[in-house]
């Protein structure tokens, strides 16, 4: 059924029917766990991150790929691993994270290094030039860009080779190479014409404008912007056309629930060496039982909440472990989401604020760099259980209003 589930989910996506796909992955998703079916739990996580890359979910569809990447990764499937980290790169490029592109895309030519799929290979090289012209390393984005455009050409691969001539186009564009870029982005239009609904065409319009821009020649400029637009809207009438043909549209909200509430299931799993004997770490849903339960006991209530957020999960696996080293066994820790640690203490009044300013002080005066974790620290906030909200959309609704009494570590 799993394997099922996930092929619909690929037929709807292939339809743009990106609601549907989502549902249907969902779907997937949970009864893939279910059968303990690992390979088809990887492939509904990397639809649903698509899914989000598509509507302009970006964090979240870089979270749900990071996921896929630690499941793939925990247990030994390379070729997943190779394929979710591909994606995760595109998702950390829409979020300008050139850095962090270069380092998921090592690790995937590691993994795949045995498989002998030509196109992940290409995407791979593309993807590595378009962070090094992120990161305006022109020479080393031309090495990469000519490795992608020979395996296109070699392989015969159509869409990469239109994209490569773009990439190729902009280093020269970069350059002020105007000349060369102008011609690359002729050959990647011919490419292109033959097969794309829209989406390289545009791309390829848009540079074109920049290229006559910059030779001084307006007049072109305006022609090719005006393509770039006829292109541009032609896809987003088709687009939106297709998302009001979805009949799963209506429950968006509904579906996004069930998605998280999952993939926050798996990511405790995944996170969390159980040989490290975390006896107070729990589930994110038995956690939000207790909270409810401790709630409905209004003013005898003897609990608090401690809040600690950071971005990068590496920094809450260790806020874990040494959280984990003051609770007593009437505490609980949480990893509620990807950015959030929450501590359910059994403390209130100033027994919960000395223990906050000690959790404070810890993460403080921790080497960080010694673990290789730079940046910022953690941010913490302490709540008291009655205020604190019953669920977590209701929490990353109200974050803005508790964040600003904050404290950084």
């Amino acid at each position: 059924l799993p394997e099922i589930l996930h092929l619909f989910a690929l037929q709807y996506w292939g339809q743009a029917k990106y609601y549907s796909a989502q549902q249907y992955w969902i779907n997937a998703l949970e009864q893939s766990a279910l059968v303990d079916d690992i390979e088809i739990q990887i492939e509904a996580l990397i639809g649903l991150g698509n899914v989000w890359r598509i509507t302009n979910e970006h964090k979240l569809a870089a979270s749900t790929h990071e996921l896929a990447v630690k499941v793939a990764n925990n247990v030994r499937i390379a070729w997943l691993e190779g394929k979710a980290r591909i994606l995760l790169a595109w998702d950390y490029y829409l979020l300008n994270n050139f850095v962090e592109m270069l380092t998921v895309l090592d690790g995937a030519t590691e993994v795949l290094r045995d498989h002998e799929d030509s196109t992940w290979h290409a995407e791979i090289w593309d993807f590595k030039g378009l962070a090094l012209l992120g990161l305006e390393r022109l020479d080393a984005a031309e090495e990469a860009t000519q490795k992608a455009h020979q395996l296109a050409i070699e392989q015969d691969l159509t869409w990469m080779k239109a994209h490569s001539f773009i990439s190729r186009a902009r280093l020269e564009l970069l350059r002020k190479n105007t000349e060369s870029a102008s011609e690359l982005l002729q050959s990647a239009e011919q490419s292109a014409l033959a097969f794309d609904n829209g989406e390289l065409l545009s791309q390829i319009c848009f540079q074109q404008s920049r290229v006559a821009e910059e030779q001084g020649d307006y007049q072109g400029a305006f022609q090719a912007f005006q393509k770039y637009r006829k292109h541009a809207l032609k896809m987003l009438k088709e687009q939106t056309h297709r998302v009001s043909m979805d009949k799963a549209r209506g429950s968006k909200r509904q579906l996004e629930q069930r998605a998280r509430k999952l993939i926050n299931r798996i990511r405790a799993q995944h996170e969390y060496d159980p040989e490290k004997q975390f006896s107070n770490v729990v589930s994110e849903t038995y956690w939000w039982e207790q909270l409810v339960l401790f709630k409905t006991e209004l003013k005898r209530s003897n609990h608090a909440i401690i809040m600690i957020r950071h971005a990068e999960p590496a920094f809450l696996d260790i806020c874990t472990e040494l959280v984990h080293s003051l609770t007593t066994s009437s505490d609980l820790i949480s990893r509620l989401s990807s950015d959030r640690l929450a501590m359910l203490i059994a403390e209130k009044d100033q027994a919960a604020e000395d223990l906050y300013q000690t959790v404070c002080s810890m993460l403080d005066i921790y080497p960080w760099r010694r673990r290789g974790l730079d940046g910022p620290k953690p941010t913490l906030y302490l709540q008291d259980i009655l205020t604190f909200p019953f669920t977590l959309e209701q929490l990353e609704e109200s974050h803005i209003e508790v964040l600003k009494n904050g404290t950084t570590a």
